[in-house]
């Protein structure tokens, strides 16, 4: 149990033995969060990604006006409340259209993050076979040598792997 809390109920007990570092670590839980200003190809960006992750996520459909990049305390907040260990934030504007931030939170901070545009999106709805099996794990492609050269692209294939 953990060393700095003393649980006084069995149920905070068993929550906090689900907590524990364990041998063999369980899936990670992402959240999906959408910007104060998010326009519509952003929105269907995270709702096609939570279709394909859709039992390790949760999607937060209100607009929660942030900036993960000057402030982290509302996205800690969120990783605290719905257990979560990866994150995606979607919003738009003029400087910064369709614009996405994926990270990785460790003990409920964020650990790092990289913003991503999307240019070119085909939805899940537009595509004929768009039915989608719960827990199947998309295949990902990283061609080039940047992926295992370059330290960014490097991030950026491990965080979406």
């Amino acid at each position: 149990i953990c060393c700095y809390r003393k649980p006084k109920t069995r149920r905070a007990k068993r929550f906090l033995e689900k907590r524990e570092p364990k041998l063999n670590e369980n899936t990670k839980n992402a959240m999906l969060i959408k910007g104060g200003n998010a326009n519509l190809t952003v929105t269907e960006v995270l709702k096609d990604i939570y279709a394909v992750k859709k039992p390790f996520a949760v999607l937060y459909k209100r607009k929660n006006i942030t900036r993960p990049f000057e402030d982290q305390t509302s996205l800690e907040f969120f990783s605290k409340k719905s257990d979560c260990s990866l994150f995606l934030f979607g919003s738009h504007n003029k400087k910064r259209p369709n614009n996405l931030i994926i990270g990785r939170m460790f003990d409920y901070h964020v650990l790092d993050m990289i913003e991503l545009g999307v240019d070119k999106f085909v939805s899940l709805k537009d595509i004929k076979n768009s039915k989608c099996p719960e827990g199947t794990k998309p295949m990902l492609i990283f061609a080039g040598d940047m992926f295992d050269v370059n330290e960014e692209y490097r991030r950026l294939k491990s965080l979406l792997i």
